[in-house]
Parts: structure tokens; sequence; C-alpha cells
């Protein structure tokens, strides 16, 4: 952070999803957590995995009722892991460059590489899956009517937090006598 000019201190980042006196408060926090040891940030990790898979096989619901309330409740779901996952890793993966100093800005910037990659991938493999599902496609006669939003809430929930996720993955767990 430069000695320029200071942002105010409830300003919005709009593009991030963060304030700055919440990166601050994240940041500041020395209580101890849970959520700041790597095991269970990993197992948030793969929750979310979870639960972003169990949005894609909503697909294969026939029955529109239960579809409907399975991907309410599946969003639902990820978006709260979403929202602990960014706690866990102190908003860094979301947090704009001038709130965060030059080590957790390579951290953030590697996680975004990664990030970025993964996401190349899961575009090709949510590509075959809407080839195989539509109309003319091979696994179409076993998905429900108007299957598309299990799908689509899939693809935009992992797009959104694979930034943390990878963050999450791969920092080491906080020594203790910190966080105190």
């Amino acid at each position: 952070m430069t000695d320029t000019k200071q942002t105010p201190k409830d300003r919005f980042y709009w593009a991030e999803g963060v304030s700055r006196s919440e990166v601050e408060k994240a940041m500041a926090d020395r209580r101890p957590s849970r959520l700041r040891e790597q095991g269970p940030r990993r197992l948030l990790v793969l929750g979310l995995a979870v639960v972003m898979t169990a949005l894609v096989l909503t697909v294969f619901v026939s029955q529109n009722k239960f579809r409907t309330y399975s991907e309410a409740l599946l969003l639902i779901l990820g978006l709260v892991l979403w929202f602990q996952l960014r706690k866990a890793v102190r908003l860094v993966s979301d947090a704009p460059d001038e709130l965060l100093d030059e080590r957790q800005i390579a951290l953030r910037n590697a996680a975004h590489t990664v990030a970025y990659r993964t996401l190349v991938t899961l575009s090709v493999a949510y590509g075959m899956l809407v080839l195989a599902v539509t109309p003319h496609g091979l696994l179409h006669p076993h998905v429900g009517e108007g299957f598309w939003t299990g799908l689509a809430w899939s693809y935009l929930l992992g797009a959104a937090s694979l930034p943390a996720m990878v963050l999450a993955w791969r920092l080491p767990s906080e020594p203790r006598d910190e966080a105190a």
C-alpha cells in the first residue's frame, strides 16, 4: 500500500465483491479459527466440489419439483461454502492489489492462474456435457425438462469460487501463536 491517496474506509470494490473495511477486518482478525487450518479448508474445498457436481447431476432428475428444490438447496449450500472459503483465506483471493502486500498479491495471482487453467478444463467438460444432453445428444433421453438451471448454477459457482478454492487448498495452516 502506498502513502499517496487513501481510499475511503467504506469503499466497495464492485469487480472484486469486497469492501475495504471487510478486507482489513479479515486481515486483522487474530481469533483462533478452524478455518485457518489446512485440513478444514480442504474439506470446504471438497464439499464445494461435491455440491457443484450434485448441481450438475440434477440434470438427470426428471421430476420437476424435486429437481427445482434440489437445485435451490444445493445452490444455497454452495454459496454458504463459498463464503466460508473466502473467510478461510481472509478474502485474499478477491481483494484488490491496494489492500494486499506483495506476498499476498503473489499468492492471489498464482491462485488465479491455476483457477483460470482449471476453469478452461472445466469449460471443456461442461461443453461436452451440454452436447451430450442436447436434443440430439447421447444422454438426452435421460434428462428432465428444463434441465439447464442446475448446469448453469454449477458452472457459475465454480467460476466464482475457483480462486478461493485453489488458495484454500494450497495455503498451509496458520501458526497457532499468530492466531492468538
